[in-house]
């Protein structure tokens, strides 16, 4: 099933930058256990050519200080200026972690402290879900709806994109452990029909050894974000962001070609 006539991608604005069709954006993973830590990387991240922040929250150690998390945040917000910053936890595996994961993205979102959001597909089906998304509509926090994979078929990651899109998101990710060269190509084949399928912005992230390959070819699989790291800051098996941005403007397709 292709992009029906008259179906045009949905341009979603997180913070000030917009996600659309063309060339993707260069994000980074962001994770540190202090607020000292993560000031010290997100001042690496601004000097660097990253455009867009995935500030991962598992390793901080003020989750349960909400006072300390928002001034954390509005620190890293300080330090990054417009560079969007988006709040993820990797999956929850208990009832209580689930709770608190959401007490802390409500915290954020109430005090307007990040650009949007990443929420694991397991944790949408939560009585806080509809709670938290509320309010995030009403604060312009974007939703992103995410899951990750360990290993799947071009059509079961298909299939799970369509998933993501039918929570309602504004940008939809998968991510794969690209250990092996099938399961990646598998994650690109998925992503380039996805595409073509749905109107929301999509992103493709491969981890691993291979990760890197799926990140240089986001142009031609629809990525909307193609993920490197800087310095020590991010995945170190993925390419360093000036890498990503160079191979991503050497394979940009030539107009009218």
């Amino acid at each position: 099933m292709k992009m029906k006539a008259g179906m045009v991608l949905k341009e979603v604005t997180v913070g000030e930058l917009t996600l659309a069709t063309g060339m993707p954006k260069i994000g980074v993973v962001l994770a540190g256990a202090t607020r000292e830590d993560l000031l010290r990387k997100a001042g690496q991240i601004l000097t660097s050519v990253a455009q867009i922040v995935v500030w991962r929250l598992d390793p901080y150690q003020e989750l349960d200080n909400r006072a300390e998390l928002v001034n954390t945040a509005a620190q890293l917000q300080q330090v990054l200026g417009t560079i969007p910053l988006i709040a993820m936890f990797g999956l929850a595996n208990d009832p209580a972690e689930v709770t608190e994961y959401y007490q802390t993205y409500q915290t954020l979102v109430n005090n307007r402290s990040v650009a949007g959001v990443d929420i694991d597909l397991a944790m949408v089906n939560q009585p806080d879900f509809m709670t938290l998304t509320k309010q995030m509509r009403d604060n312009e926090i974007r939703l992103i709806a995410s899951q990750t994979v360990t290993t799947a078929t071009t059509d079961d990651l298909l299939a799970t994109y369509h998933e993501l899109a039918a929570t309602g998101a504004d940008v939809v990710r998968v991510t794969v452990a690209g250990h092996d060269a099938q399961t990646v190509l598998a994650l690109m084949a998925a992503t380039e029909q996805a595409r073509q399928q749905l109107v929301v912005p999509i992103v493709a992230t491969a981890t691993g050894k291979f990760g890197r390959y799926n990140s240089i070819c986001s142009q031609l699989t629809g990525s909307a974000v193609a993920f490197g790291h800087v310095g020590r800051v991010g995945d170190q098996s993925q390419l360093a962001v000036s890498q990503v941005k160079q191979a991503l403007q050497m394979l940009a397709p030539l107009e009218g070609a």
